[in-house]
């Protein structure tokens, strides 16, 4: 009896806390690169800052024609990245984020504006200074 009291207590909290980790906001803050391709096969290396006061900074490493740098505000929850705020792009786009192993990626969950969803889908590395 003791035995099945703590098996059914060991699986309560381990469903516990795991419900908890779900339910927190993934650590995007940072820097993080990645190396992007377009629809005319230009190869490119982005960095994107995600600034402490929810606004990022999407920066372009290398030249590409008919590409340039961008700015926007953001809210986040949970694990949805809901970009309110950006010159480039009308409307809200929201964007499901997972950070994991230094890694991050974007994935969208309701975005009418293209450029910018295509700018953001990557999987993203962390990026460390040395």
């Amino acid at each position: 009896m003791k035995k099945s009291i703590f098996l059914l207590l060991a699986i309560s909290y381990i469903a516990i806390s795991s419900c908890k980790k779900d339910a927190a906001s993934p650590d995007i803050y940072g820097s993080w690169v990645v190396l992007q391709s377009d629809d005319q096969g230009q190869l490119f290396n982005v960095q994107l800052n995600i600034n402490n006061d929810n606004t990022y900074d999407w920066i372009l490493l290398d030249q590409a024609e008919g590409h340039g740098n961008s700015h926007a505000s953001f809210t986040l929850s949970e694990n949805i990245l809901s970009i309110i705020n950006d010159v480039d792009c009308e409307g809200v786009g929201e964007y499901y984020v997972s950070v994991e192993s230094g890694k991050m990626s974007f994935i969208a969950k309701n975005e009418s504006c293209s450029p910018r969803a295509k700018a953001l889908e990557w999987v993203w590395r962390k990026y460390l200074e040395d």
